[in-house]
């Protein structure tokens, strides 16, 4: 481990050295195509290099990753005609939106855990009077069903539309 943080280290350090020479000599005029190109690796490579020189734990990877493609999509438990029953029982149709005749759609992102558990929500879109409701209504969700990759339950993103009609 601490050969591959040494020659990364001096990797680096190389590019930098190497990416001052090419920078004073742009500085003092050379502007020519392979020298910009020169250039722009010169930034890019050093953010590469250090992302190499510290990989993460295969551990950490496992139980940090959250799916957004996934082989068996997470779900509401008893599908979307539950999904639906438990909005209309749910949902409040703010009273303000009402006497304002506001309708429309609020996306929500949220994060299903391995065992179901809903995380970090987020309303990306929609009118913050109804995006507060379909927060407030997907709080009282019960566990999902968690999505699968491989055959095992893994965390996934999941965003669902809920449409509000006066």
């Amino acid at each position: 481990m601490i050969d591959r943080q040494k020659l990364a280290m001096s990797a680096v350090l190389y590019v930098v050295r190497f990416c001052y020479n090419v920078c004073s000599g742009y500085i003092r005029g050379m502007r020519n195509p392979l020298t910009l190109l020169t250039l722009s690796a010169c930034f890019a490579f050093p953010a590469f290099a250090r992302a190499q020189a510290t990989p993460t734990p295969p551990e950490m990877d496992t139980v940090s990753r959250v799916f957004t493609k996934v082989e068996v999509e997470s779900e509401f438990p008893g599908g979307i005609q539950a999904w639906i029953k438990f909005l209309n029982s749910h949902l409040v149709y703010p009273k303000e939106a009402i006497r304002k005749k506001i309708e429309g759609r609020v996306m929500l992102q949220f994060i299903v855990d391995k065992d179901g558990t809903i995380t970090n929500v987020l309303a990306l879109s929609g009118d913050p009077l109804l995006q507060q409701a379909a927060l407030d209504a997907l709080a009282q969700s019960p566990k999902w069903t968690p999505a699968k990759q491989d055959g095992k339950p893994v965390k996934s993103y999941k965003k669902q539309p809920i449409t509000f009609h006066l």
